[in-house]
C-alpha cells in the first residue's frame, strides 16, 4: 500500500516537470526569434488597430512583428504605405487577399508581389515607413529568420 502511495507522488512530481517542458512548437517560435534578433531584427509582440471606418478592414491583428530599421536613428520617418491580409475597400494591384490600410504605389503592389513568394511564409500585414520596415506573418513550419530579413530589405 506505501508503494501505491509513493508511485502516485513520483508520477505526480514527474507529471509536472514535464507540464513545464516548451512545446515543439515553442521551440521553433523561439528559435526563430532568436535567429531573427542575432540577424539585427528588432522583435516584438502587439496588436496592429484597423481603421474600419477609413479601410473596411474589420479586424485587429494579434502577432509578432518584425521590424529592420534603416539606421541607428530610431526616430519615426514618414509613412509610404500599409497592407493587411483582409478584405477591404482598397485593393487595387496587390495580390489575391489583401488590402491597402494606407495606399502605396502601383510600383509597390508590383514589389509586394514579386517579393511575397521569397517570404515562404504567410503575410499577416506589412508597414513600410521612410526608415524602418513592419512585417507581421503567420510564423509558420517553413519561416526563416533570413527569409524575413530578406523580405524586409527589398522595401529600403
Amino acid at each position: 500500500m506505501i508503494w501505491l502511495f509513493v508511485s502516485i507522488g513520483v508520477l505526480t512530481i514527474i507529471g509536472s516537470v514535464m507540464m513545464l517542458r516548451p512545446s515543439p512548437r515553442d521551440t521553433r517560435l523561439a528559435a526563430l526569434r532568436f535567429d531573427a534578433i542575432r540577424n539585427g531584427l528588432q522583435v516584438r509582440s502587439f496588436t496592429f488597430k484597423t481603421d474600419p471606418a477609413k479601410t473596411g478592414v474589420r479586424d485587429d491583428i494579434p502577432g509578432t512583428g518584425y521590424t529592420l530599421w534603416r539606421n541607428a536613428k530610431r526616430q519615426d520617418g514618414a509613412l509610404r504605405f500599409r497592407i493587411v491580409k483582409q478584405a477591404g475597400w482598397d485593393n487595387e494591384g496587390l495580390p489575391e487577399g489583401f488590402s491597402w490600410h494606407n495606399q502605396g504605389s502601383a510600383e509597390d503592389a508590383e514589389l509586394i508581389s514579386r517579393m511575397l513568394p521569397q517570404l515562404q511564409d504567410d503575410l499577416l500585414m506589412l508597414e513600410v515607413y521612410e526608415n524602418r520596415v513592419t512585417l507581421m506573418a503567420a510564423e509558420n513550419q517553413t519561416a526563416s529568420a533570413a527569409a524575413y530579413q530578406h523580405f524586409l530589405e527589398a522595401f529600403f
